[in-house]
């Protein structure tokens, strides 16, 4: 039950926006002094519509009917007389029709207990006397006259008439800016530290505040879903193929030989074992140099590796991502890092050979080509295509080719087409082989080509987030980059790069793996569907969307840290009524969550065929694409102007402990059992990750650095949406999005430091674009918890 609050609306001072005369829902009504009596002849035009929303509905609190709406049920309740009332309406038996469903007859399978409940009332026990149907019919006309004025005209500096807000007193105290931003774009991002978005959601649910579900909550679960996936997939099924794999080469490599090509791949094995194993159990010096190269991850020479005029990237060998989880994990990360950089360079000849004696140890062997297809194929179907040429490749060549010589130029001929992302400036050879290669993926092709490496000092030396979806032909990131950033006025070949870089886009086969179909999914987000809501047609949703897009490019850049080849410059109820009916609303956008629910299907297919599916994966594909499916018809509605049913807007007041159940359920291992997030340890319990996505270390660049794509907490976004003819204030969850560079120097950032940072800087890394449709307040709303408080399900 909530708590009894002597709530005087005229106490809720909302005031004009400084920026211009706009009346904001100002109350005048004094709620508690209705209970029992009204004057039917008040002047009304001076009330908001929120106020005449409750004095309409007077008459049925003074007999203690139980309101649907749950803002009404909320503002009575917070009286000293109407609680009472209530339990004693629903109590009296006499009320009711008990031969109705709800009390124990024959049900109605097409109405929700709830609306059964409301239906076995009695008519003649709420009916009105003629002079109060006359009072309320007036409020009712008046109420029609205000709604025409929901939305300003073309010509005024504000869209929405935020005077019109049925439900303002939901926060208490709201800063003026906010109803500023509301007025302006009928929606604005607010800062916010939230550790994951769907807590947003259920704190809405306590608060009875009406949820805007937006992409961004799907997005973050999807990103949960697949990063689990691989996490579990790597430990049950690649862990132990890789350590066969490794010990079997190590095993068909001889020691005894003198051979320096045989004994170099004996080091190359015993270090991917000591990796692989967690120890070194050897002699061997060299070994035992690379091993802890590895270990120390910083860049440094390599005579094994033939690395002497050039540093090779020992500090990609540091675990990111979800690698940073538990010892397995690293170990895992390091030995695949090791297998697929190590590098055999096409025009040396000793580095050929090495690379076909690795590629008949394989080819030749039927259990060592099933472990390696077994290992690589997956992954080409999960993360896309090798950029180098592969041992496997070498091996068919070889069949057809055996001549050395010959064998070299096809392979180093193969290479010149087939690699996409290569250092600008070289210091070793130009094409390379490789024993597993890391995967071409295209936003790493054109964060590679908008850097200038041409100027003797760079005019930009790392590229952005937005360039990958601007050349994804997403006039919105775009336009930023020209108008607001102004790229071309820093680089002259900006325009031109981008214009050539979204012809190499429109050459992608978006379809083709896992990774690419979450890059083409997010493009949908941007879209504008038929009779979208106001809101979405403005420039500055665009920006939201784009934060949206980038927050969860971002999220699989993380997740495909270890295979993605990175371009470098070089988470009741009891007796009673049913409870109230809190509104809400979901962010329509068919086509995104239409491409949701295809690119479920399309990982399912690619798990089941590689007898990659687990039970875990398979039931969190299922209750995703279900609810992907649900807020896909909630959309469909919206854009029809269809009102959702009573179950419908249940659904939407509980996803937050829906998405939190779905998360602990991908997090749950046999060794744990989480009840609840506040059992979740380590960096899962944040949203909050990061990646570096590209090494900025041209010859031309001065300051070289790396460039980091990351997400901060959740922020949160107060949307104002038409329901009903209505106008109501919702909240929901986005990402936070951000970009930044650190010094080449330092070791390459892992969640848990940067979650650390952020506890220090908690705003670092926004872009300036989003300034415009983010409100600089000082705290978060305050919730109106002393009236509006549920005690959840």
């Amino acid at each position: 039950m909530k708590r009894i609050a002597s709530f005087i609306l005229s106490g809720l001072l909302l005031a004009g926006c400084a920026t211009k005369e706009q009346t904001a829902p100002v109350s005048t009504l004094d709620v508690e002094s209705l209970r029992d009596s009204v004057d039917l002849n008040m002047d009304i035009t001076g009330l908001s519509l929120s106020d005449l929303r409750i004095l309409e509905n007077v008459f049925l609190a003074q007999k203690g009917y139980p309101f649907e709406d749950s803002y009404i049920r909320s503002i009575y309740q917070s009286t000293t007389w109407y609680d009472s009332l209530m339990w004693a309406f629903s109590e009296n038996e006499d009320y009711y029709d008990q031969n109705s469903g709800y009390w124990g007859g024959e049900r109605n399978e097409e109405l929700s207990y709830r609306e059964e409940y409301y239906n076995s009332i009695k008519p003649e026990i709420i009916a009105y006397t003629d002079e109060q149907r006359a009072f309320v019919n007036r409020v009712r006309q008046r109420e029609d006259e205000l709604r025409k004025r929901n939305f300003k005209s073309g010509n005024e500096d504000d869209k929405v008439n935020v005077a019109n807000i049925v439900n303002p007193a939901l926060l208490k105290e709201p800063d003026l800016r906010l109803w500023d931003y509301l007025g302006h774009h009928g929606f604005a991002i607010v800062p916010a530290q939230h550790q994951q978005l769907f807590h947003v959601y259920e704190q809405n649910d306590y608060h009875e505040f009406p949820a805007f579900v937006t992409t961004d909550l799907y997005l973050q679960l999807y990103h949960l879903y697949f990063d689990c996936m691989l996490r579990e997939v790597e430990q049950e099924k690649f862990m132990p193929l890789l350590k066969e794999f490794c010990e079997e080469a190590r095993k068909k490599v001889s020691t005894e030989n003198d051979d320096p090509t045989e004994q170099w791949l004996s080091t190359y094995f015993t270090v991917a074992n000591a990796l692989l194993n967690g120890r070194l159990a050897t002699t061997d010096e060299t070994a035992q140099t690379e091993y802890e190269k590895v270990m120390k991850s910083e860049d440094d020479m390599s005579e094994f590796m033939g690395y002497t005029d050039a540093m090779f990237n020992y500090s990609l060998f540091r675990p990111r991502g979800h690698y940073t989880r538990n010892e397995t994990l690293g170990r895992y990360f390091r030995t695949m890092m090791w297998l697929q950089t190590v590098p055999f360079q096409t025009d040396k000849e000793e580095d050929m050979k090495k690379a076909l004696l690795l590629a008949q140890l394989i080819g030749r062997d039927t259990k060592m080509t099933k472990l390696y297809q077994a290992l690589t194929e997956p992954m080409t179907y999960l993360m896309g295509q090798p950029d180098d040429v592969s041992i496997l490749q070498v091996w068919q060549l070889h069949q057809q080719e055996p001549d050395f010589r010959k064998l070299c130029k096809k392979v180093d001929e193969i290479a010149e087409k087939q690699t996409r992302i290569r250092p600008k400036f070289l210091r070793t050879g130009r094409n390379k082989v490789r024993l597993m290669p890391q995967r071409y993926q295209p936003d790493a092709e054109v964060l590679q080509e908008m850097v200038d490496y041409d100027s003797n000092t760079t005019k930009r030396e790392v590229p952005k987030g937005l360039d990958v979806f601007a050349a994804m032909g997403v006039s919105a990131a775009e336009k930023i980059l020209l108008d607001e950033l102004n790229e071309p006025d820093r680089w002259s070949k900006y325009t031109s790069n981008l214009k050539r870089m979204k012809k190499r886009m429109n050459e992608i086969k978006w379809e083709e793996n896992a990774a690419t179909q979450w890059m083409s999914a997010l493009k949908t987000v941007i879209d504008k569907p038929q009779h979208a809501p106001y809101f979405m047609l403005s420039p500055e949703w665009d920006k939201k969307s784009l934060n949206a897009m980038l927050g969860s490019w971002t999220e699989l850049k993380h997740d495909a840290i270890l295979y993605a080849k990175q371009p470098m410059g070089a988470e009741c109820g009891g007796a009673g009524p049913p409870d109230p009916i809190v509104k809400g609303y979901v962010e329509p956008n068919v086509k995104f969550w239409q491409k949701a629910i295809d690119l479920l299907k399309e990982n399912q297919k690619i798990l089941r065929t590689h007898n990659l599916l687990t039970e875990k994966i398979a039931t969190a594909n299922e209750r995703l694409t279900e609810e992907a499916e649900f807020l896909l018809a909630i959309s469909k509605k919206e854009l029809r102007g269809e009102v959702l049913k009573d179950v419908e807007y249940d659904e939407l007041e509980y996803i937050g402990a829906k998405f939190e159940n779905m998360s602990l359920e991908l997090l749950r291992d046999s060794e744990h059992e989480l009840w609840d997030w506040e059992a979740i340890q380590g960096p899962d319990r944040k949203v909050a990750l990061v990646a570096d996505v590209y090494t900025a270390n041209a010859d031309n660049n001065p300051n070289k650095s790396i460039l980091y794509e990351a997400v901060g907490d959740a922020d949160e976004i107060y949307v104002v949406v038409e329901i009903g003819g209505y106008l109501w204030l919702t909240r929901g969850a986005v990402f936070s999005y951000r970009e930044f560079q650190r010094s080449i120097d330092d070791q390459r950032l892992n969640d848990e430091e940067w979650q650390e940072y952020l506890e220090r800087h908690p705003r670092s890394g926004v872009p300036e674009w989003m300034t415009p449709v983010t409100v600089p307040l000082e705290k978060t709303p305050v919730d109106n918890e002393s009236v509006f408080y549920s005690t959840g399900c």
